[in-house]
């Protein structure tokens, strides 16, 4: 999966189990776009106590707070009683997991992130040493960044042009549904603004005469 990201989860943290050197790395890029983080350690969190972002937890999580995570990452040093406890309550949740113990049994690999003016991306599952996968998903991202701009730029004018006078949230919700239509998407991505824009306002003008 490839979740895009404009803001961090709010009141899902990604929960930690040990701090081995591979997930170091993914705490920092974790911290680094925002994520907020809790880290069950028994020691405390060594190097990684007090730093901004990160939620010291002493005792293993409760089965209700794994399954209301945004992410979990097993270590192989965590205690394996934790461990075993938090694998039986990530069964049937649907929470991506990596278990660095047993990882065929993860459903994501470690994350690579690549973050963007307006939005980060966060690609899964990919083997972390593929430099091909890695160039694949920042191209990824600037092309997905390139659209988020324009969608915002196309919403700023449509805004000056038709909606200030307007406090009618349905007919607002009616046309965002219309303007984000893969033919006006599929303009942006080609960096055709104009006949984007164009297209948009033909549209708000059939939406005003049909309402």
């Amino acid at each position: 999966m490839i979740p895009l990201l404009v803001k961090p989860p709010a009141g899902k943290p990604a929960r930690i189990l040990g701090i081995g050197p591979a997930i170091l790395r993914v705490v920092q890029d974790l911290r680094s776009a925002g994520w907020p983080i809790v880290l069950h350690d028994p020691e405390g969190g060594g190097s990684l106590s007090g730093l901004s972002g990160i939620r010291i937890a002493l005792d293993a999580p409760a089965a209700a707070a794994v399954r209301q995570s945004s992410l979990v990452l097993i270590g192989r040093d965590a205690p394996p009683e934790w461990a075993d406890s938090v694998r039986q309550a990530l069964e049937g949740s649907g929470v991506p997991v990596f278990d660095e113990e047993h990882p065929r049994g993860s459903s994501l690999g470690f994350p690579a992130w690549f973050p963007g003016e307006s939005l980060s991306l966060a690609a899964w599952g990919g083997d972390e040493s593929d430099p091909w996968k890695e160039r694949l998903w920042a191209d990824f991202l600037r092309g997905a960044e390139d659209l988020f701009l324009g969608f915002r730029r196309l919403s700023e004018d449509l805004r000056e042009l038709a909606f200030d006078s307007m406090e009618d949230e349905d007919f607002r919700r009616d046309v965002v549904s219309q303007i984000s239509r893969p033919e006006i998407l599929a303009l942006l991505l080609q960096d055709r603004y104009d006949d984007a824009r164009n297209r948009v306002l033909k549209i708000v003008g059939t939406t005003t005469r049909r309402l």
